[in-house]
């Protein structure tokens, strides 16, 4: 299971784009952080809802 690094709580698993399989993208509910991890070399990338560009949509893959 994921957690957030913030709160600790539960992450849940979005989907990702299918030429992807290497990361998985998870969101805390809690604080509205998403978290990508690389599960290939263990990194992990965390973006607050605020670093995000206004109109930007993580699940729209034109953007």
């Amino acid at each position: 299971m994921v957690r957030c690094p913030f709160c600790n709580q539960p992450m849940v698993s979005m989907e990702m784009e299918t030429d992807v399989p290497f990361a998985d993208l998870y969101r805390c509910g809690a604080c509205e952080v998403q978290q990508a991890v690389h599960w290939g070399h263990g990194e992990r990338l965390v973006v607050a809802e605020s670093d995000l560009e206004p109109g930007y949509d993580p699940q729209d893959p034109d953007q």
